[in-house]
């Protein structure tokens, strides 16, 4: 299911993680498609051998599994790629992971590659975690050292009706419902800083408001400090810090975490993100112009402020915030620019474009179908709707249109 930052609205575009600890997230208010279809791996790219150098392995052992087969999804971060394990004991199965992805995804799951057609469901599997007095449930896994090792028993099954389940078919910018069995399984755990125990503390790094979560601001940013000075080598508590940059309240903020990890993960794309987020340097990259067909810079006029809307055809409270944006558009359009950068697929640009004639869009719009990744790396882009005000001295910032303080910043700004 797609995952709601509920205090903001806006809706997280690459995560589609079924956390379910508790039932407790915003369904996308899009159309919704029945499957009826058998769940079939052509729709991702599946892996079954992979070369011997440039590798990782992860044996996975679940006692009393109901099922003979089992796959590891990487399905975030524009990545859409089911590695099938090979059995080598009961319930035991081995997956050989090429380095291109443990070096660019920190967000698997495990699932069973077909679909139950018994119970007509899709299947994944859940660890229930106790550690240092906590009890989580973990459903992403990652892979830190050359060779990871899960052992864990059966423990029951939960079957979630009428579900998201189009990570299974390789779809991240729909929702198509259908019936899932989460298989829980009790893990076993070592007291070390391997990628599973870290997670287990917390599967919810950076998010301020994951799972159960009710705590002050700042009792959270003290406790995310602590993780990364007690686990300064975790590429985990790295990418969760990279990946929830919005939810905090300053950049200072962030740089307090940051300083405390190692530089054992400082050169990936993940420590980039959070290098390029702490500073205010603008990269103007250019994407394509909806109506010339043309290359063109996403900031075109220095002497203006530059408001840029991060948005997509799917998102629901990007469609709520355009009469708002519509009046700043009307009141603001002699010292602002407002562009539209599209987050769509390009198969779904044509849905963009009937969005943007329903709603008579009077300001331009740019298409980042050819880039997704690096727009959403260089500006941070990990919830939609984002916006960015750009100054003419060159310098940006996060802003977010809807607060009122916001807003009224905006008009005063000469």
């Amino acid at each position: 299911m797609y995952n709601y930052r509920k205090a903001d609205n806006a809706v997280n575009i690459f995560s589609i993680a079924k956390r379910f600890t508790k039932r407790n997230v915003i369904y996308v208010p899009i159309k919704r498609f029945i499957v009826t279809i058998a769940f079939c791996l052509v729709a991702l790219h599946a892996y079954s051998q992979v070369p011997p150098s440039k590798q990782s392995k992860l044996v996975v052992q679940l006692k009393n599994a109901p099922f003979n087969s089992l796959a590891l999804l990487d399905y975030r971060e524009f990545h859409n790629v089911a590695i099938i394990g090979k059995l080598i004991g009961e319930s035991k199965w081995e997956f050989t992971v090429p380095d291109s992805i443990t070096d660019n995804s920190e967000f698997m799951m495990l699932i069973v590659p077909h679909k139950d057609t018994i119970a007509n469901a899709y299947r994944q599997v859940r660890f229930n975690t106790q550690f240092k007095n906590k009890k989580n449930t973990i459903v992403n896994i990652g892979l830190q050292e050359k060779t990871t090792y899960l052992n864990a028993e059966y423990k029951g099954k939960v079957m979630f009706e009428n579900d998201n389940v189009a990570s299974f078919l390789g779809r991240r910018d729909t929702v198509i419902t259908g019936n899932l069995i989460c298989d829980d399984f009790n893990l076993s755990l070592k007291n070390d800083s391997s990628d599973i125990t870290v997670r287990s503390i917390d599967p919810y790094y950076a998010w301020f408001d994951g799972g159960s979560n009710k705590l002050p601001y700042e009792d959270n940013l003290q406790f995310y400090i602590k993780m990364a000075e007690d686990y300064p080598d975790s590429k985990y508590l790295l990418t969760s810090l990279s990946q929830n940059l919005s939810r905090f309240k300053s950049r200072q903020d962030v740089k307090v975490i940051y300083q405390k990890f190692s530089d054992k993960h400082k050169n990936t794309k993940w420590a980039r993100r959070i290098e390029s987020f702490l500073s205010d340097k603008f990269y103007n990259i250019s994407l394509i112009n909806r109506d010339t067909k043309k290359i063109e810079p996403v900031v075109q006029d220095s002497s203006k402020y530059t408001l840029v809307i991060f948005s997509a055809s799917w998102c629901g409270p990007c469609k709520e915030e355009i009469p708002l944006l519509k009046e700043l558009y009307k009141d603001l359009k002699s010292r602002f620019n407002f562009t539209y950068i599209s987050m769509d697929y390009e198969k779904r640009v044509k849905a963009f474009q009937d969005v943007l004639m329903k709603y008579n869009i009077p300001w331009r719009t740019l298409y980042a179908y050819k880039d997704l990744e690096r727009v959403s790396d260089l500006f941070s882009v990990k919830s939609i709707p984002r916006t960015l005000l750009f100054y003419p001295d060159g310098h940006m910032e996060v802003i977010d249109v809807r607060d009122k303080e916001n807003q009224k910043k905006l008009y005063l700004l000469k």
